[in-house]
């Protein structure tokens, strides 16, 4: 697994390859990589480490959501129908069905949720949880000149003004990256992700690049608080390098 960790104004970017991560097979022996354009400091460490362990936590509930969603629909399920079947016999009601589905469904989803915290507790996950963590921390540090290329770029990006930017990136202008390294669509798929977890909306976004008024659209995304425009122009640059 990559992580990729990019100096700039304010906290750090780190972004990570964790949606690649097969958490079926996920032992110990997973190693991470992360690459950054110069030695981490022990604070910048740190600060990669509490950041992949954030997303390495939200990617493995996920896929426990994922992997148990049939399982506890069907147990949810057959609670819901023995619940029903037997308040229909056994308890009168002058209102027939209401009581019982009602009473049924507080059932069904009181086992949803029962099931879905035994699964979070379970030991199971928490083998997978400790192994992302020894991974993370045996992580390797791996200095990188592309990250430096990558990091100038960005940084090229957080100089412009808004409006400057906005052009730039509705008119198709944004400079490319003199070279690209073997692992860039791995970081561009990071990169990606790292916008969606920000904004769910971003693939619209996207969509809309070029079109009529969309420089003004990216500044209002931006003034609501939905984008973060350096980092989509590094991602747009990216893909098309």
């Amino acid at each position: 697994m990559n992580a990729y960790f990019m100096r700039r104004r304010g906290s750090p970017l780190v972004v990570s390859s964790l949606h690649r991560m097969d958490f079926d097979s996920l032992s110990t022996s997973e190693r991470f990589t992360i690459a950054s354009s110069s030695p981490l400091s022990e604070e910048e460490r740190l600060e990669a480490e509490a950041t992949l362990l954030r997303e390495a936590s939200a990617a493995l509930s996920r896929w426990r959501q994922e992997k148990r969603y049939i399982p506890r629909l069907m147990l949810s399920a057959a609670v819901f129908i023995v619940l029903y079947l037997f308040l229909s016999v056994a308890v009168p009601d002058p209102i027939p069905v209401v009581d019982e589905v009602l009473l049924s469904f507080l059932g069904a989803a009181g086992i949803w949720i029962i099931v879905s915290r035994m699964d979070a507790r379970s030991s199971y996950m928490a083998g997978k949880l400790e192994a992302i963590e020894v991974s993370i921390a045996e992580a390797e540090a791996m200095v990188s000149d592309d990250m430096r290329s990558i990091e100038d770029l960005y940084a090229r990006f957080q100089s412009m003004g808004l409006l400057e930017l906005a052009e730039a990136i509705s008119s198709g202008s944004l400079p490319a990256l003199v070279a690209a390294p073997e692992w860039l669509e791995d970081f561009s798929e990071a990169l990606h992700l790292h916008l969606k977890a920000s904004d769910r909306g971003i693939d619209r976004t996207i969509a809309r690049i070029g079109g009529r008024g969309s420089e003004r659209f990216l500044i209002h995304q931006v003034t609501t608080g939905a984008l973060d425009m350096p980092d989509l122009a590094l991602y747009l640059a990216i893909r098309e390098s």
